[in-house]
């Protein structure tokens, strides 16, 4: 009997397909954003502090 995925399988299926859309629609993800995308689907972060961290970055300049 297949035992049920894990969470963390899961967050790689996801994050992979993440990556793969990203990918087809010509704009590659940077090692930046997967990786902020692994730690808001691990659950590590929320996606309002993943902005913020974007809207300190690009505020930067």
């Amino acid at each position: 009997m297949p035992t049920a995925p894990t969470p963390k399988t899961v967050n790689d299926q996801r994050l992979a397909l993440i990556n793969k859309s990203s990918a087809l629609a010509y704009k590659p993800l940077d090692a930046e954003a997967i990786d902020r995308a692994r730690r808001i689907l691990d659950g590590i972060t929320t996606a309002d502090a993943a902005y913020a961290e974007l809207d300190v970055k690009y505020a930067a300049g």
